[in-house]
């Protein structure tokens, strides 16, 4: 009798120490996992509170002969867009030839900049306010048809497809 309540503790023991154990080794991996979970959450949500509109595109010619577009993108969504963001922001222009090409910021032959239009004075592009994209392509195009890709760094974007 005494010999079965010792191995009966013994046994109870061991099982507690060995939940214990398993307790530790998975806690950290689970408490891991939830902060990606809540920080993909994070992410989804600002995508989906994020919309971009392009309104009408208007191209033409510089004195130089290079092809230029100017966008008219509205912001759509709910979501502010800081200066910081569209600093990163990424415009492509497919001209029709099989070849998209990542128009820079600023620093390369083609470039492009932005005004906000209808803004409240602050370089962040508010819900509702009006993004004037001008892209210096920095050489000619021969007449025919384009699409203009606005993504931003959160990976949502917004393009149109336009003739000339």
């Amino acid at each position: 009798m005494a010999e079965e309540t010792i191995s009966t503790t013994i046994l109870t023991v061991a099982t507690i120490i060995a939940a214990v154990v398993l307790l530790n080794a998975i806690y950290p991996a689970l408490y891991s996992a939830s902060g990606s979970i809540l920080s993909m959450n994070s992410v989804t949500v600002d995508r989906m509170k994020t919309d971009l509109k392009v309104l009408t595109e208007y191209p033409g010619t510089d004195a130089e002969g290079h092809f230029t577009l100017v966008v008219w993108v509205k912001n759509t969504g709910d979501t502010v867009i800081r200066e910081s963001d569209l600093e990163q922001t990424d415009i492509y222009l497919y001209p029709g030839n099989g070849v998209s090409t990542r128009i820079s910021r600023s620093g390369d032959s083609r470039y492009w900049d932005y005004v906000i239009l209808g803004g409240d004075g602050d370089r962040d592009w508010d819900p509702v306010e009006t993004l004037q994209v001008t892209i210096d392509y920095g050489s000619a195009l021969p007449a025919g048809t384009a699409k203009f890709r606005i993504a931003l760094d959160n990976g949502v974007y917004a393009e149109d497809t336009f003739s000339w």
